[in-house]
């Protein structure tokens, strides 16, 4: 755990952070309001002490200006002054609690461990994770009751995996909360930790506590406890949202009953129409992830019926449809794998072993030992033994990593026009340049392509697999903002039901006239928009985005009921980073997030380095 101490007396401060470092926390000192707000913009602090009478920045100023700036973890102040009045405005300047000096140390190091407990699930001082104990007030270690002995980094590392059961911590986030500025090693260390904390815990009869999720970073595994299946509490679930969320669903059916009937009368008139229309397509996009695949079918096909309503056989087979999702809708849900309700643990490590390497190149024989290496990992590998075989594939799913071997074709440019179609057209996804040769020409043409390194045909294939691994090391950000645009109130309270397991916080919008002063206030990571909506649609929105300097850069993922090539196309055109079909998982989506967030990450850390 990391904790900064802004305070002036550095005394008192150096006092308290050789205190607090016999307990295994990591200190920054500060001794200004300025600095300590500079230190605080610089690292992830678990915990800051703030004297309330500082230099350059006072001590109210800087809370004020840290919660502003949303820093939501505990603020403690110290102040000399016990006046009722002062205490009063430390707290409403965002502190969560305070310490009239004089004060002991001690008193100081209880106060920290108690506003550090409130922050965990279950608020005692104890912290646990099945039969594994960690007390912070004695710093001591027990698994079924016996000692464990820990070094204190290995200590630090463990209580900030308990603090945070349910979080995932890449190498870097860690080095942030454990690492000062002045001792940070490189990620390598981390690695090293971890082992080492395994390897303790595996000694104390504690195995399997810390798990890996793949290109994200470290958690505490799940104990294992007898629980209901997953599926029954799947099902249980949708059946409980389904009850939560019938009403404006079936509000939704009784618009396609009215359109019905008034086409069975002979007349629908327009405005009746393209409200039918809209209802059909949001059912088509919801309800295969409230647990009612067909019903999203039937959907579908009620929206494509309602574009040309006086069709020789329209009517007969809207009744058809609409009956048949009345129908549907009086069976219990059935949700999908991947979906809304399914276990997020279960499905993120299913959605992060789905890493795609494709390999272009002639060598059958070297394939096949990659092929053979992989199947021990997390990669699965797709093979083009041709330029237009890749560019088939890649048109298909476009893959996580391409392996290329430049003499993959006899043609002598082949390899570096491929290369280079690569740089223009998916720049996002890194190049491993797999080559027998090391001329400098060639390395001159591949330099003016974006994403992609060389490595020799002669590097040992375990190297190449953990290059390939390497290249997709991504750090995923303290916390997510993802603004979500759609006119669809039932997708929206889902996705803000189930994106924060996740880590990521929706912002919901459905009112696309307030888009930009939203977009403004927020300032999200990424943002996700419907294509169709009433007054202005998604496409719309992202030309506006792709056309602002400050902004054109967002990452923007689109979702929409239509499948079909012409929307596709469009809203690539408009400058869409991905699109998603509905109806979707929740574990494809929010893969589909995380990718583009580290895609674009390394884009914003290759232009970096050309600039």
């Amino acid at each position: 755990m990391r904790i900064l101490v802004v305070d002036d007396d550095e005394l008192l401060a150096q006092q308290f952070a050789a205190h607090l470092k016999t307990q295994h926390y990591v200190v920054d000192i500060a001794t200004d309001g300025e600095t300590g707000w500079d230190y605080a913009r610089s690292a992830i602090y678990d915990l800051i002490v703030l004297d309330i009478n500082l230099p350059k920045l006072n001590g109210l100023g800087l809370c004020q200006k840290l919660r502003q700036s949303s820093y939501r973890k505990p603020i403690l102040l110290l102040t000399a002054m016990g006046e009722s009045s002062d205490k009063v405005m430390g707290l409403d300047a965002g502190a969560d609690d305070y310490v009239v000096k004089p004060c002991s140390i001690e008193e100081l190091g209880a106060r920290v461990r108690a506003l550090l407990r409130r922050q965990t699930a279950s608020g005692t001082p104890i912290l646990e994770w099945g039969h594994l104990c960690l007390d912070p007030s004695t710093c001591d270690v027990t698994y079924q009751n016996q000692p464990l002995a820990l070094s204190p980094k290995e200590y630090a590392l463990l209580e900030l995996f308990l603090r945070n059961p349910q979080r995932i911590f890449s190498s870097s986030l860690i080095l942030e909360h454990l690492w000062g500025f002045e001792d940070s090693p490189g990620e390598e260390a981390v690695r090293t930790h971890i082992k080492r904390l395994r390897r303790r815990l595996k000694l104390g009869g504690a195995e399997d506590v810390i798990e890996t999720i793949y290109g994200m970073g470290y958690r505490l595994k799940p104990p294992v406890e007898p629980q209901p299946s997953l599926s029954d509490q799947a099902r249980a679930a949708a059946i409980e949202a389904w009850e939560h969320l019938k009403k404006p669903i079936l509000a939704r059916l009784t618009v396609l009953d009215q359109a019905t009937m008034a086409l069975q009368r002979g007349h629908l008139p327009e405005p009746l129409r393209d409200e039918a229309e809209q209802a059909a397509h949001k059912l088509a996009g919801s309800l295969g992830m409230f647990g009612f695949p067909e019903g999203s079918r039937l959907g579908w096909e009620i929206e494509q019926i309602l574009k040309q309503p006086n069709a020789a056989d329209a009517l007969a087979r809207l009744e058809a449809r609409v009956v048949g999702l009345h129908q549907e809708l009086q069976k219990p849900p059935t949700p999908m794998s991947g979906g809304l309700f399914s276990d997020p643990d279960e499905e993120m490590s299913h959605s992060r072993a789905a890493l795609v390497l494709l390999i272009v190149d002639s060598d059958a024989a070297l394939i096949q030992q990659l092929q053979h290496m992989a199947s021990q990992t997390e990669i699965h590998i797709e093979t083009a033994l041709t330029g237009s075989e890749a560019r088939i594939k890649m048109a298909q799913q476009p893959p996580d990593v391409v392996l290329l071997d430049l003499a993959f074709s006899p043609e002598p440019d082949a390899g570096l026009e491929l290369l280079e179609e690569l740089g223009d057209r998916l720049p996002q996804i890194p190049v491993l340049v797999f080559t027998k040769s090391d001329r400098l020409g060639d390395r001159l043409r591949a330099a003016r392509c974006s994403n992609h390194w060389f490595i020799s045909k002669t590097t040992p294939l375990n190297h190449v697999l953990q290059a390939v691994q390497d290249a997709l090391n991504y750090t995923a950000p303290d916390s997510i903002t993802v603004l979500i645009v759609d006119d669809d109130p039932v997708m929206l309270h889902h996705l803000k039901q189930c994106l924060p397991r996740w880590g990521i916080c929706p912002i919901t919008l459905n009112d696309a006239g307030l888009f930009w002063e939203t977009l403004e206030t927020v300032t999200p990571d990424l943002l996700i928009l419907a294509v169709e909506m009433p007054i202005i649609s998604g496409i719309e929105l992202c030309q506006v985005v792709r056309s602002d300097y400050h902004w054109h850069k967002l990452p923007i993922l689109f979702l929409s009921a239509h499948h079909n090539a012409e929307t596709i196309h469009q809203v690539y055109s408009a400058g869409a980073d991905d699109y998603v079909a509905k109806p979707f998982t929740e574990t494809e989506l929010v893969t589909r997030i995380f990718n583009r967030l580290k895609r674009n990450q390394r884009l914003s850390t290759l232009a970096g380095i050309n600039h």
